[in-house]
């Protein structure tokens, strides 16, 4: 159940946890924001940076500090953005690359914050999201509804813009889904896009090819990598909407990264697909009738999901 004053514990004050503390700021999400990192000093300028934007910003006044670990047991939404030091991609973009390096780091994270006594909902940025978040929701216990990745949330704001931008409409009125891996195997669900009430068919022949758009979907995060060494503004807005939805009990739609016990063919994994967001977490998962085709790459990410989550089971 989510408190009457909001109250976010953010654990990674890099550039995905900094912006996001900046947009919980802006958007007016968040009563409370305690921002957890091994550099204290940077946590702690941050939080004055933050609370020096409030007298101009049309938001409530808030308390954001510099955490511990013991900070998060009162906490709503605890959000992991760190990624271990030697986590990189080593030339070659994969997120999956970045497993082993993060394995150790995000089990101590989930033991220090369940240390606590938090007992509210886990949302997971780090990568390679849908193997983190499977991995803190087996190491933390909690019910697999009340553990949360960023899935493909991303990859389907991309997939909008691109669509909106071939058709000249705005984004919001583009409406379908990114799911599978938040990574190298995602695909659009092309089946279940439409623009306003038109399915993407009708109006196909003004877009580039399928197999291009899904191409940059999936590269454009590396390309915005390459330029500035990370990307930040993209993924701090998914997990303010992902907040927003628990803190206002939307009961709405988001391609996330959550947890399958049948649905697709497929158990015990968490993946990008449509479910119900609302203050519980997800509420439920909706099964879409995808083609034999996006049944056969969900099929396919799933996969590459499950093998690589064993390779790293005995370390849990």
């Amino acid at each position: 159940m989510i408190n009457e004053l909001k109250k976010v514990a953010i654990v990674g004050d890099g550039a995905v946890g900094s912006t996001y503390a900046h947009t919980l700021v802006v958007d007016d999400l968040a009563d409370e924001i305690a921002i957890i990192d091994l550099n204290k000093e940077k946590a702690f300028a941050d939080s004055l940076d933050l609370l020096h934007a409030l007298p101009y910003l049309s938001a409530s006044p808030k308390k954001i500090y510099a955490a511990d670990y013991a900070d998060a047991k009162d906490a709503d939404i605890v959000v992991i953005t760190a990624n271990a030091p030697a986590a990189t991609f080593d030339g070659e973009y994969d997120r999956l690359k970045l497993l082993e390096k993060n394995v150790a780091m995000i089990k101590s994270i989930t033991k220090s914050v369940v240390d606590s006594g938090f007992n509210g909902i886990f949302l997971i940025a780090s990568n390679p999201c849908d193997i983190i978040t499977r991995l803190v929701a087996e190491v933390s216990g909690f019910p697999k509804n009340r553990v949360i990745g960023t899935g493909t949330l991303l990859e389907t704001s991309r997939m909008r813009q691109l669509v909106a931008e071939a058709v000249a409409i705005n984004p919001d009125n583009v409406h379908g889904y990114v799911m599978g891996e938040h990574g190298n195997s995602s695909f659009t669900a092309w089946s279940t896009v439409a623009a306003g009430a038109k399915p993407i068919k009708e109006i196909e022949h003004r877009l580039p090819s399928y197999v291009q758009m899904d191409q940059k979907i999936r590269e454009v995060g590396f390309d915005i990598f390459e330029r500035k060494g990370n990307t930040s503004y993209g993924i701090a807005a998914v997990l303010a909407r992902i907040s927003r939805a628990i803190f206002r009990n939307e009961n709405v739609i988001l391609p996330v990264s959550t947890y399958l016990n049948g649905e697709y063919g497929q158990k015990d994994i968490f993946i990008g697909t449509p479910a119900v967001i609302n203050r519980d977490g997800v509420r439920e998962l909706l099964e879409m009738p995808l083609s034999d085709e996006e049944l056969k790459a969900f099929s396919n990410s799933a996969d590459i999901l499950r093998k690589n989550f064993e390779q790293i089971a005995d370390k849990i």
